[in-house]
């Protein structure tokens, strides 16, 4: 007899995931796939230093045949930096079109040789074979991203453990469906998914005995009838098994994941910290991404902070950018001559550059705050202010997060004006 969708499972252990393949490192400290869609691949590798200061070179190329290893060794093999200064072991690449043979990644320590030549392979950090984006099909096809917290209500058994409550939405060809299937990944670099449960038949689970500080998170797919040709090993380089299987969903958020004792979430104005959940180690980027501050520090007590996407390729906004530099310096300057009757004010930059080089060069000559441009809550804080073309301008309440005005821009730069919208 089926179960049906309302019963929620509760899981302890984790369902046996088969061996990987012979000749393969999936799990001994290579790069790892962390998600991929039909434009872009979100990978992971293991810390390279016991320093929590490290930074990251991670560079990529396409594949150009089923025989490509990898290697660089000149021409159209010559590999990419997408970024010498990482500080996570995460990264996402976007914008990632024509290789229909996948990518290849790889990573260093970027206190090595900045050479494009590879002049010693043992020094990066890679994996056997190039991912794969999604085909334009596949990523229709897949399920929306499972919604995850932690539940306090259900104890688990394991000392200082806790409890994930994942549920997702039904699949929306129900005539077809099997069950889902549930995998689960530890928030730590390197690491790999786990499968939860090959076929359940309900929508929620309860996931127990979970102990990571790093946090973790979930994805699910739809297992269906008729499938063909799938495999477990398939997921080293795509978030498909394979066959006429139906992708992976995009990861949950994360939870679980300790914070610093400094948490933004204990200053007084945490509806506008709870925007910018999910910032690597709580920082932004300032002086021009001279230097990392603290999101506690860095937006504390300010009446407005604006919100300003804005690109360095956009001919507009190249022509904004001074007007906006000129209104942030003297909203400064009077804040500064008169704090008790003069609003204060923030702004943070969210780039709209096509890559990191494109932001440092933009943002290099700007006196406010950015987030880092491969921290994926830069597009995520672009979705919420409704980001259709740059510039925009969006005027926050700088204590509760609320949108004040959607777009300045095209409006005048007026603090009289803005004040008035919080009264």
């Amino acid at each position: 007899m089926k179960l049906k969708f309302s019963l929620v499972y509760i899981i302890g252990s984790i369902y046996p995931t088969p061996p990987p393949p012979p000749g393969s490192n999936m799990n001994n400290g290579c790069i790892k796939l962390v998600d991929a869609d039909d434009a872009s691949i979100t990978v992971s590798w293991p810390a390279l230093s016991s320093s929590s200061s490290t930074k990251y070179n991670l560079q990529y190329r396409p594949s150009t045949s089923s025989t490509d290893n990898g290697i660089d060794s000149g021409g159209a093999l010559l590999y990419t930096s997408l970024a010498t200064d990482l500080t996570n072991t995460q990264a996402r690449k976007r914008n990632l079109t024509g290789a229909g043979h996948g990518f290849w990644f790889r990573v260093s320590v970027a206190t090595k040789s900045k050479t494009r030549i590879d002049k010693n392979a043992m020094e990066y950090v890679t994996h056997n074979r190039p991912f794969q984006v999604l085909t334009m099909m596949e990523q229709s096809q897949r399920m929306e991203a499972p919604m995850v917290r932690i539940d306090s209500t259900v104890v688990s058994p394991t000392p200082n453990s806790y409890v994930a409550h994942v549920s997702w939405k039904p699949y929306d060809n129900p005539s077809l469906l099997l069950g889902y299937k549930l995998q689960m990944r530890e928030n730590d670099g390197g690491t790999s998914w786990t499968t939860v449960a090959p076929c359940l038949s309900g929508t929620e689970v309860k996931k127990k005995n979970l102990t990571s500080k790093n946090g973790y998170t979930f994805r699910v797919r739809p297992v269906l009838r008729g499938e063909t040709d799938t495999s477990e090993s398939n997921l080293e380089t795509s978030v498909s098994e394979g066959g006429n299987s139906v992708p992976f969903s995009s990861p949950t958020v994360v939870i679980g994941q300790k914070k610093s004792k400094k948490s933004s979430s204990d200053s007084g104005n945490s509806g506008l910290m709870k925007l910018f959940s999910g910032l690597p180690k709580d920082c932004l980027y300032a002086k021009g991404g001279t230097k990392s501050v603290p999101i506690s520090e860095a937006l504390a007590d300010f009446d407005f902070v604006f919100l300003y996407a804005s690109a360095g390729w956009c001919g507009p906004c190249k022509r904004y950018t001074p007007e906006l530099i000129k209104f942030y310096n003297t909203c400064r300057n009077l804040y500064s001559q008169a704090p008790n009757t003069t609003k204060s004010v923030e702004i943070v930059f969210l780039s709209a550059d096509h890559d990191l080089n494109g932001f440092k060069l933009y943002y290099a000559g700007m006196p406010w705050l950015a987030v880092p441009y491969d921290c994926d809550l830069r597009e995520k804080l672009m979705a919420h202010i409704k980001v259709t073309g740059v510039p925009r301008l969006t005027v926050l309440d700088g204590k509760t997060g609320k949108i004040l005005e959607s777009n300045s821009v095209g409006r005048a730069l007026d603090l009289a004006r803005f004040t008035k919208m919080l009264k």
